[in-house]
């Protein structure tokens, strides 16, 4: 099986790009909406092509990672967005909810905004082509480096991170806030390219 990585996806595949993200980040992204369905068409709808990479094999999207510029995120809804699928406090209480997981630009790193591959394909070089295709990125865009964070929930996610070259530069813990999204401790990792 060869694996493709492009930038963005198409109409016809956000149902599936969000569906990879939504399992992937389910754990941590529920709490902010009082529905699987509802956390899955909110995630979907804010979804931005713009702002992936897409690994494809035969032809259907087998992973996903997404990547922080110019102030958004491959998912980044708004109060607007939020507001345009949900009523008025269910939609202030999502934001409210979502706003500690919010990543910030680093102004000389591409900040990625959550990588996920499809569950029968882990462990066949998914992942590691699409921290590639993140790494090229940044290198054309004359960043220095790659950062991501990482939850202790995912030690398999580390694991790889590390074998990639990233390296710890920063971290803390949710707190009180652990026992709502599900981690205690995050990492954030970077990759220099330059």
């Amino acid at each position: 099986m060869v694996i493709q990585i492009g930038q963005g996806f198409s109409d016809d595949e956000r149902p599936f790009v969000g569906a990879l993200y939504w399992q992937a980040f389910r754990r941590k992204l529920k709490p902010a909406f009082s529905s699987d369905e509802r956390g899955l068409l909110n995630v979907t709808a804010s979804l931005r092509a713009d702002r992936t990479f897409v690994a494809r094999a035969d032809a259907s999207v087998v992973g996903m990672c997404g990547y922080r510029q110019a102030g958004f995120g491959a998912v980044s809804p708004t109060f607007a967005m939020l507001r345009g699928q949900l009523p008025f406090l269910a939609a202030l209480r999502a934001r409210l909810v979502l706003s500690p997981l919010a990543r910030s630009d680093v102004s000389d790193a591409l900040v990625l905004d959550g990588i996920c591959v499809a569950e029968d394909q882990r462990g066949r070089g998914t992942g590691s082509a699409l921290l590639e295709a993140a790494s090229e990125y940044a290198r054309a865009s004359g960043l220095h480096a790659v950062q991501l964070t990482v939850v202790d929930t995912n030690p398999r996610a580390e694991a790889l991170y590390r074998r990639q070259g990233f390296l710890p530069v920063d971290g803390g813990r949710m707190g009180t806030l652990a026992s709502i999204y599900g981690f205690d401790r995050y990492t954030t990792m970077e990759k220099e390219v330059s």
